[in-house]
């Protein structure tokens, strides 16, 4: 089963050098899938701090259009994820901040691992 949008060995080449050196977290749980996790935390120290901030808002404004899309299923209105309220940050967030939100995100749930990785890669390359 396919559970990402794009190779990520595709996404290799739009990666820069990192800029800076940080371990993100958020993505450990998701290696039983085989993803190859450094990939997304490569892009991550690649780009300007500031842009971080891009990244959970790209995120959260997936998430929301998915809610808003599944608004009258009667199986998403009573599943945990129709609960959960998150929100675009409009300040600068450093690595640390945006390991914690995607963690806080994740909360070892597989499907919002799979979402995140998604939306970055939606973020580095739109399809």
């Amino acid at each position: 089963m396919n559970l990402l949008k794009i190779d990520p060995t595709l996404l290799v080449n739009k990666i820069d050098n990192p800029i800076r050196f940080y371990q993100y977290t958020c993505f450990n749980d998701l290696s039983k899938y085989n993803i190859p996790i450094d990939i997304y935390s490569d892009y991550l120290l690649s780009i300007e701090e500031f842009k971080l901030k891009n990244i959970w808002n790209h995120m959260i404004l997936r998430w929301n259009k998915m809610k808003l899309e599944m608004k009258n299923n009667k199986d998403f209105k009573s599943s945990e994820y129709s609960k959960n309220e998150y929100h675009q940050i409009h300040t600068n967030i450093s690595d640390e901040l945006l390991n914690e939100l995607f963690n806080n995100f994740i909360n070892k749930n597989h499907f919002k691992g799979i979402f995140v990785i998604n939306c970055i890669q939606n973020y580095i390359h739109p399809i």
